[in-house]
């Protein structure tokens, strides 16, 4: 991707506080280790996973005939897009058939209701087993926040992460360069930097998800700016407050203000596809869409893209982080070979290859290999925004049982809002919703 060579001190500033020197090929059993995995025991197996359409699948796919090759296992891969793919693992959970073995779990969505369920195989036994688990596959390497992500109230371990994605800001690097402007450091520079920058048709200053429920993982990063909180100490609704109805009074308004119109159906998707055609200056959104702005063959602005960190509200700046993790499935029969599969697609060496692949991973040791600086996929501003994102990472959907119905929730009220209903108005009827929904849910 022609960004060239790293020079040595953007290598070096990745590299700050990365471990470097972590072995490329944990499955070489050389002469020197005494492998005590046996990758062969279940041979024959044939694996039924289960993943959405994401990034990091893409890449991952491409060394499935390695991991078969390792094994002498078998695999069978469906790759759905993510709702459908939630509702399929759902269904097939709640008739309990055992079909599926191990699921990319979206821990953001599925952490309490599977963990109550049962659904998760907790694979804690598994990881200090050291015969079925490689030496050098290293938990103590994954990133805080992810171990956080898959850890249960129990202590109870639910998967394997396969990345964090804190969400960053992105920006025309080269529209901010020609007025002599950085980064906006605060929500009000952002503001005034949208502002500045909007000029329908031909160039509208932000976008930002609209849709309901898709855009209540955006929205988290406006409300940790502002100091709102989703619980209370005891676990209630903490929706009726100032900080939750001057939330929703930036994030309608500057949707209202400086969006493309129809922005309140927008997913994603509709705001990756605005940005990369040039019709927006400034999107907000997950580190790992980025790969795709860098892509010749789908983007207009190749290079022209800088990266950064969220900017502050009143309350700090905090990055809103979905993990996503290899999960193996409560009821499978096939658990350990299952586990198998998890340690191997989330090892050094997959990370490596993903992260060569331009997809974040939550391994710090990876982020600083002299094998990722010497041939970067993504300009250096993406490494960098990705790790400082991690420093401040915080989960960005609240940890309960029904997170689908909370998204619902306040995913309809930003919808109304910005559609020019009253900030307070729907903040209330959200919050006796919210409140409504926990007393059924978490009892």
């Amino acid at each position: 991707m022609g960004h060239g060579m790293m020079t040595r001190r953007e290598a070096l500033r990745l590299g700050a506080g990365a471990a470097a020197g972590a072995a490329m090929t944990p499955f070489a059993a050389g002469p020197a280790r005494a492998e005590t995995v046996n990758w062969q025991k279940y041979k024959g197996t044939t694996l039924s996973l289960l993943f959405y359409k994401h990034p990091w699948v893409d890449e991952i796919q491409k060394y499935f005939p390695e991991f078969e090759s390792l094994t002498g296992m078998k695999l069978q891969a469906d790759v759905i897009p993510e709702v459908q793919g939630r509702e399929k693992l759902v269904v097939q959970m709640t008739a309990g058939a055992g079909d599926i073995d191990a699921w990319h779990a979206s821990m953001h969505v599925e952490k309490r209701r599977f963990w109550k369920a049962g659904w998760f195989q907790p694979v804690n036994g598994y990881l200090g087993d050291k015969g079925l688990t490689a030496e050098d596959y290293a938990w103590n390497d994954v990133t805080k926040g992810a171990v956080e992500a898959v850890t249960q109230p129990d202590k109870t371990i639910s998967a394997l992460p396969t990345f964090p994605d804190p969400f960053v800001l992105f920006y025309r690097k080269d529209l901010f360069d020609q007025k002599g402007w950085g980064p906006p450091k605060t929500l009000d520079e952002l503001e005034a930097r949208a502002k500045a920058l909007h000029n329908p048709p031909n160039m509208y200053g932000f976008v930002m998800r609209g849709l309901k429920n898709a855009n209540a993982t955006p929205w988290a990063f406006v409300l940790f700016a502002m100091g709102g909180k989703y619980l209370t100490p005891d676990r209630k609704s903490a929706m009726n407050s100032p900080e939750w109805v001057k939330t929703m009074d930036w994030y309608a308004g500057m949707l209202r203000k400086y969006a493309p119109p129809g922005v309140v159906n927008f997913n994603w998707y509709e705001c990756s596809a605005a940005f990369i055609q040039g019709q927006v200056g400034i999107y907000i959104d997950g580190v790992n869409f980025a790969n795709q702005f860098e892509d010749p063959a789908k983007s207009k602005i190749v290079g022209k893209v800088g990266y950064a960190p969220l900017p502050a509200g009143p309350a700090g700046r905090f990055a809103p982080t979905f993990t996503n993790a290899m999960a193996v499935s409560g009821q499978s029969r096939h658990k350990e070979a299952a586990y198998l599969f998890s340690q191997w697609a989330t090892s050094k060496r997959s990370c490596v290859r993903e992260l060569l692949g331009g997809v974040g991973v939550a391994r710090a040791s990876t982020w600083g290999l002299p094998d990722i600086k010497a041939k970067p996929k993504m300009p250096f501003g993406w490494y960098q925004a990705y790790q400082e994102s991690l420093k401040i990472s915080r989960p960005g959907l609240p940890e309960i049982v029904d997170v689908t119905q909370y998204r619902d929730i306040i995913g309809v009220a930003i919808q109304k809002a910005i559609e020019g209903a009253k900030p307070a108005d729907v903040i209330a009827e959200a919050h006796k919703q919210f409140q409504e929904m926990l007393n059924e849910t978490e009892r």
